[in-house]
């Protein structure tokens, strides 16, 4: 797969694949934010405040991944989509972290913040990727560049 990174075709379709994932990861706590919160350790009990911010997260989730795959499939820039989210999933891994720090936590948090914590490194990979192929020609003399 590192392999495919390296040309700006590899990075638009791994760019795509991160993108529908992230978008589809969105959808269970914009949807169902009682459902997440359960599965992943977060308490719920704080009513509709607690719920409106899972829910929020979510959507934003959702948003960047449905960015992601508009950038990577339209021909757009993908290298400052892919900083946001690198940003957004170690923010995440940073909140769990500090919650896990102060006590408040559980496995499922635990595996909540390593997802995030694996995204980020994905996140930063794709966009050094990206970065890295806007240096080089393009293969596709039609289409932007997909960095910075």
């Amino acid at each position: 797969m590192y392999h495919e990174l390296m040309d700006e075709r590899g990075v638009r379709r791994a760019t795509t694949a991160l993108g529908i994932a992230t978008a589809l990861f969105g959808i269970a706590p914009a949807l169902a934010p009682t459902f997440f919160a359960r599965l992943f350790g977060l308490p719920a009990e704080g009513g509709p405040a607690a719920l409106a911010a899972i829910r929020s997260v979510g959507i934003r989730d959702a948003v960047m991944g449905l960015g992601l795959v508009s950038a990577a499939v339209h021909g757009g820039r993908i290298a400052p989509w892919l900083l946001a989210r690198t940003l957004v999933d170690a923010g995440d891994a940073i909140t769990v972290s500090l919650a896990l720090a102060k006590g408040g936590g559980n496995p499922r948090l635990v595996a909540l913040g390593a997802l995030a914590f694996g995204a980020t490194i994905v996140d930063h990979a794709l966009w050094h990727a990206a970065r890295g192929t806007s240096r080089q020609p393009s293969a596709f003399s039609d289409q932007p560049k997909i960095g910075h």
